[in-house]
């Protein structure tokens, strides 16, 4: 899970006497003249706000030949740091949001000289740990009161991280997951069973940075008929990348087969359409993955489907929900 800021570094060395010492003496004067280059984070469902996930502005240190030290604090995406010793100088960079929580971090050693101009240093360290608080309802009169909710938790790489087992409250239609976990994006999972019967499930990406809580309130829906869905997707340049989901025929007959298709609205420069990842899921089951259309014959009832699309640059997993209609067959086919 890497996204990579990329800090331009351009050494820009003064005039020297020919008597000068070589620079790995350390000896002379130059100007360090940092730039900037960083996208920025921004937000879907479980996650703080979007004020929270932008970089605001970064901090350099600078260490170098004689014990020589530097601190520059920016928003700029150019920084000059003028009468350096020449010699080796070691850059550490750290992005922070407004609230002054460190987001991003990367560091490079990079020889000041008469001849080096540039170096580049790739922040692609997410920093620290956060907190989830996630909360499942439904409703106790459409379950038994054996009813378990399962969930299971994946990192951007789909590998399955190991969380505790959520705080039931059966009376009460409810269960609660608290975890604290490294700063990332995740996919939760949720099932719910009924007599050892799936009757309902979701699936949700969730953002975690440094010392945040990142919270949720989610409600499985057992043969609800809204079909109201929206779909956004966060990429690695931290502007959301809209769309919309279609469905053909809008209104099926029973035992019709039904195409449900993504299609991605405004993508930011430099994504394609071919750089996303959809996954499909009906009732928090993965049925469909690698394609922007999924097709199926739904039996009669209400269905949940989730789309996960993720591209892959950090932080980037969004999701959306879909409860979709399939009418019942009566007696003589109509």
């Amino acid at each position: 899970m890497k996204i990579i800021r990329t800090l331009i570094i351009a050494l820009a060395a003064l005039s020297l006497a020919s008597c000068q010492q070589s620079p790995d003496h350390g000896s002379g004067r130059a100007s360090l003249t940092v730039q900037l280059s960083a996208p920025r984070f921004s937000h879907r469902a479980l996650i703080p706000t979007p004020q929270q996930l932008s970089i605001d502005h970064f901090t350099i240190e600078a260490s170098g030949p004689n014990g020589q030290t530097a601190h520059v604090t920016t928003e700029a995406e150019t920084v000059t740091l003028g009468n350096l010793a020449i010699g080796w100088w070691h850059l550490a960079v750290v992005g922070y949001n407004s609230d002054g929580t460190a987001l991003v971090e990367g560091s490079a050693t990079a020889l000041l000289s008469s001849v080096t101009k540039t170096v580049t240093v790739e922040l692609d360290t997410l920093v620290g740990s956060g907190s989830l608080d996630l909360t499942v309802r439904w409703e106790v009169d459409q379950v038994d009161s054996d009813a378990e909710l399962l969930i299971t938790l994946y990192d951007q790489s789909l590998a399955d991280v190991g969380v505790g087992e959520p705080v039931m409250d059966l009376e009460g239609g409810r269960a609660t997951l608290i975890a604290n976990l490294p700063s990332g994006s995740y996919v939760a999972k949720m099932q719910l069973f009924s007599q050892g019967v799936a009757v309902s499930g979701a699936t949700t990406a969730i953002r975690i940075i440094d010392d945040q809580v990142s919270s949720g309130d989610i409600s499985l829906v057992i043969g609800d008929l809204s079909t109201t869905y929206t779909l956004v997707v966060v990429n690695k340049t931290g502007l959301p990348i809209e769309g919309s989901v279609s469905v053909t025929p809008e209104n099926p007959e029973p035992g019709d087969a039904v195409t449900m298709t993504y299609t991605p609205i405004s993508l930011p420069e430099g994504i394609e359409e071919g750089d996303l990842s959809i996954a499909w899921y009906c009732e928090g089951e993965l049925v469909s993955e690698g394609s922007a259309s999924y097709a199926s014959t739904p039996a009669s009832g209400t269905h949940r489907y989730d789309v996960i699309v993720s591209h892959p640059g950090l932080g980037s997993m969004g999701s959306t929900s879909l409860l979709f209609f399939m009418p019942l067959r009566t007696e003589g086919g109509h």
